[in-house]
């Protein structure tokens, strides 16, 4: 999955597809504990992913903050939201967090740096459940984003501890604005 970035860099102008160059980019990408392996191809408006020899297509269109992604005749409307440590993705209601993975430094010490939970869109905070001091587990609730009507559960990526809670139930919150700093591996 890109970011709002990237597809928004191959849709901007007039919002049709001008047969942009060809960006291909291998994934690698972790989510609840699993890894994912998996290759993008982005050409204009249109997006074809790799995964286990599995091919899927779809086209997109930026709508503001929003990214409209059709497959086939269904047609949902997403927010992506970049993080310290990966990427939020929110459709329909549901949030999920990819952990970029580096394989690079895979064998090097990395220096433990709190989970940076971000908004994964404009909207308005409905409800907040990370209290400081906390311990988490992976899918524990950490609050809840109000936009166009549909609420947003944003959840733990991993186990860990709540560091800091930078929002309260009615804050309006833009897209990539912090909202909650976790300690990864539990003690606060």
């Amino acid at each position: 999955m890109a970011d709002a970035r990237h597809l928004g860099a191959a849709t901007r102008g007039n919002g049709r597809d001008t047969g942009a160059s060809v960006v291909s980019r291998p994934l690698a990408l972790r989510h609840a504990g699993a890894s994912i392996d998996a290759a993008l191809t982005l050409r204009g408006r249109s997006a074809v992913l790799d995964r286990d020899g599995r091919r899927s297509e779809a086209t997109f269109a930026r709508d503001g903050s929003w990214i409209e992604v059709r497959t086939g005749d269904r047609t949902e409307r997403c927010a992506v939201a970049r993080s310290g440590r990966g990427v939020w993705v929110a459709i329909a209601g549901t949030t999920w967090f990819f952990e970029i993975e580096h394989r690079e430094t895979a064998g090097r010490g990395t220096s433990v740096a709190a989970d940076e939970i971000r908004a994964p869109m404009t909207g308005r905070v409905v409800a907040v459940a990370a209290v400081p001091g906390t311990e988490t587990r992976e899918g524990d609730l950490l609050l809840t984003i109000e936009a166009m009507k549909m609420e947003f559960k944003l959840t733990a990526p991993e186990d860990g501890s709540v560091l800091e809670v930078m929002c309260a139930p009615g804050d309006r919150v833009e897209l990539g604005q912090l909202l909650v700093r976790l300690k990864p591996g539990g003690a606060a």
